[in-house]
């Protein structure tokens, strides 16, 4: 099967050829959500999750990531909700230790960087905090708001993430 990145580019040219001009930014967007939405319907989950990790790993896809996780919350995927966000936690919180050592020298573009990371992370965590929430797993939720403490004391990425997670689909970072 084609990845997402195929397929768009499929639909973007068949659609600009029936409109006979390139897309504008928000029918590009459009047709991103349509086609995204498609691959919910179909169940292309573990497909989705990988090219989240892929293209927002770090930074960015908030929609996406909002999205898919209200659908996995809606029918209960507690797997795949610790892979979605496990995974995007695991990438943010190292992006930000990657920003934080120049940030705490002064370097004023790493501070910036830092907290831009920091913030990404923070949207991650919260989308998962919500997830454990909905699902009633207050153990685990209690578990990453104390992760979450750490994450925000700028405690080392290897004392703020746990050794492992839930996950069985694919690698974390």
């Amino acid at each position: 099967m084609p990845t997402f990145a195929v397929e768009l580019e499929r639909l973007w040219a068949k659609r600009a050829k029936e409109l006979g001009r390139d897309l504008t930014g928000d029918e590009s967007r459009v047709l991103d959500g349509q086609l995204f939405q498609s691959w919910i319907d179909a169940g292309r989950l573990d497909e989705l999750i990988r090219t989240i990790h892929a293209n927002s790993g770090r930074d960015g896809g908030l929609e996406d990531i909002v999205v898919l996780g209200y659908h996995l919350r809606e029918i209960g995927d507690e797997e795949r909700i610790h892979s979605l966000f496990g995974g995007l936690v695991s990438r943010r919180v190292k992006a930000f230790h990657a920003w934080w050592p120049r940030a705490l020298q002064g370097h004023v573009g790493c501070m910036r960087e830092a907290a831009r990371a920091s913030a990404q992370a923070m949207d991650a965590y919260v989308e998962y905090f919500h997830s454990l929430e909905r699902l009633g797993l207050e153990s685990q939720r209690d578990a990453l708001r104390e992760e979450m403490q750490r994450f925000q004391a700028r405690e080392p990425a290897k004392s703020v993430l746990p050794k492992r997670r839930g996950s069985s689909i694919g690698p974390e970072a």
